[in-house]
């Protein structure tokens, strides 16, 4: 009788062998993928308490008067950017532009360059995003307060101290250094006619913006916001009885 106990023997290391290799495989792809994504998203959930902290000290200096605030920021593994400008303005319905600021955006973010980041945190205007794959979440709304009786709309302009884009990344520590610069009445009338506020924005964040509008100026006289290009313009109208315009310039480095 022949013995196939030592072809049995192999066969089985031969299966078991190749069932351990194909579990590992699995759990490499599968769990680095899964922990990478995990690490990325507790990155970002520290840059919003940061970004938290940033948007407090630029709203001591535009309207609490601190001359200069600090705020640290720990990069891990992000790109920390002061990006290019972008304008902003309000103006009337018979042409008139009562209101033109033409600001900075902070980002932090794994990914992206500049002010086109696809996952992080951003500061615009006195706002802070979220800004995740599946779009861009206004997490706090900036100084701009909307009725029909009286509208008042607060720009917080961001300038670069060294005029150009400013820029961190690696895993060490950063301190971004707002000084106040002036801070001056815009305008102050009384429309007859309709307001219009025009954001220049990243196509990303347009949305959130967008949504904000449509949700501050419900039920307002004559509110209509115009469907998003993709250009990332964002153009909504209202009716006020006493519109105020004014902004802060606050100069920012990144050391």
């Amino acid at each position: 009788m022949t013995d196939e106990r030592a072809v049995s023997d192999v066969l089985s290391f031969v299966l078991v062998f190749s069932l351990i290799t194909a579990s590992v495989g699995l759990v490499t792809v599968v769990g680095l993928g899964s922990l990478q994504d995990a690490r990325n998203a507790e990155r970002i959930d520290n840059g919003e308490r940061a970004f938290e902290v940033l948007a407090d000290n630029q709203r001591d200096i535009a309207h609490g008067g601190a001359p200069s605030r600090a705020t640290e920021i720990k990069l891990a593994e992000t790109t920390l950017t002061l990006g290019e400008s972008s304008d902003t303005n309000v103006s009337l319905s018979d042409g008139t532009t009562v209101g033109t600021t033409e600001s900075r955006s902070i980002t932090l973010g794994t990914s992206g360059d500049g002010n086109d980041l696809s996952r992080g945190v951003v500061y615009e205007l006195g706002a802070v995003f979220r800004v995740d794959r599946g779009g861009a979440a206004m997490r706090r709304a900036p100084p701009f307060q909307f009725g029909e009786n009286r509208t008042v709309i607060h720009y917080v302009t961001l300038e670069s101290v060294t005029g150009a884009v400013q820029r961190r990344s690696g895993s060490t520590t950063v301190l971004v250094r707002s000084v106040r610069g002036s801070t001056a009445v815009v305008s102050h009338t009384q429309p007859s006619n309709a307001v219009t506020v025009v954001v220049e924005t990243t196509p990303r964040r347009a949305e959130a913006w967008k949504r904000y509008f449509e949700a501050q100026l419900e039920g307002m006289p004559g509110a209509t916001c115009d469907s998003l290009d993709g250009s990332g313009t964002v153009s909504c109208s209202f009716e006020t009885d006493n519109l105020h315009v004014a902004q802060t310039t606050i100069r920012v480095r990144i050391n």
